[in-house]
């Protein structure tokens, strides 16, 4: 016999206790949100993360048998969330019998930055049927049925789970800080071709004396600004877009600034260095500003020039003569 979107949610505060304490975590509190409440959510599952910090993650329940659930009702249920006082450190839409339709994917992204939490839809189209056969039980209930045929590993499974809990709690901590550069002084260098940093000297040859104690420095904060790039890969995709999206657009203006060498006699290596600094200076300031950043400025300024420099074939050297 069918159940109704009440049963569900009353099914599923007592499941999702049972399976993040297999998980690992030390659930602190599951809680049922009262009926007709506003607050954007049906369920919150308060927890220590395995570092034991707390995290509370917020579920919407969409039970939905027949009719299309389009992305718009869980859009507006965000809105609620965020509207509330609560912080979340995720958002779930958990939808069993249903995909969600006509998902705005652009504005998506663009609320998920704006307020800070990850949002996930847990729906078939994510073997969400596995989540559920972890009781079957209540598998056979939410989704009508007399037995439970699914076979696979329960190890395996509450792995995947935990990994994707995982995911967002690291998704949470990335966004906190999306709108921050923040490029650390570190040992690590690059992966990258060993090339790269012969080409950077060969820049700087133009412009500094081999002895000249900035050269490291430079070299320095160039590699700093690769590892901090390259970490944004996973914990932050689209600032990383968005900032090789502007190196191309600064390659370009140095590429323009090239050409000085072949109307200009007099233009030299030393002129091009603090031209596209400048350039590059001016740049950078729209760039924060379009996209909301802070902190970090000079040292992203310097980061992106030496990159470029190191990885631009453009001559700039003059035949390595000041």
């Amino acid at each position: 016999m069918a159940i109704t979107g009440s049963d569900f949610e009353r099914l599923v505060k007592p499941f999702f206790k049972k399976i993040f304490e297999e998980m690992g975590f030390l659930v602190i509190q599951v809680r049922k949100q009262d009926s007709g409440s506003q607050n954007g959510f049906d369920i919150s599952v308060l927890f220590l993360d395995d570092d034991e910090q707390e995290r509370e993650f917020f579920i919407e329940c969409k039970y939905y048998t027949t009719a299309q659930l389009d992305w718009a009702d869980i859009f507006n249920k965000q809105l609620q969330l965020e509207a509330s006082s609560h912080n979340p450190t995720a958002f779930i839409a958990l939808s069993p019998l249903r995909d969600l339709s006509n998902i705005d994917h652009n504005i998506q992204s663009k609320v998920t930055r704006q307020f800070k939490y990850p949002v996930d839809f847990w729906t078939p189209d994510k073997e969400i049927e596995k989540l559920f056969a972890l009781d079957t039980d209540v598998y056979k209930k939410v989704f009508d049925k007399t037995t439970c045929d699914i076979s696979f590993d329960r190890e395996t499974e509450i792995k995947r789970i935990k990994a994707i809990v995982n995911n967002l709690i690291q998704k949470k901590e990335a966004l906190r800080f999306a709108d921050i550069i923040s490029i650390q002084e570190t040992d690590s260098n690059p992966i990258e071709d060993p090339k790269l940093k012969t080409t950077l000297d060969e820049k700087l040859n133009s412009v500094l004396s081999v002895e000249d104690e900035h050269r490291i420095r430079y070299h320095r904060l160039r590699a700093n600004y690769k590892v901090f790039v390259d970490g944004l890969s996973d914990l932050n995709p689209s600032l990383r877009s968005n900032i090789l999206n502007w190196e191309s657009n600064l390659r370009l203006k140095a590429d323009r600034l090239t050409n000085n060498f072949n109307i200009d006699d007099t233009y030299t290596p030393s002129k091009f260095f603090h031209d596209f600094f400048h350039e590059a200076e001016k740049e950078i300031l729209t760039f924060y500003k379009d996209f909301e950043l802070k902190g970090d400025k000079e040292k992203f300024l310097h980061g992106v020039v030496f990159e470029l420099a190191a990885q631009c074939p453009l001559d700039w050297r003059k035949n390595g003569t000041v």
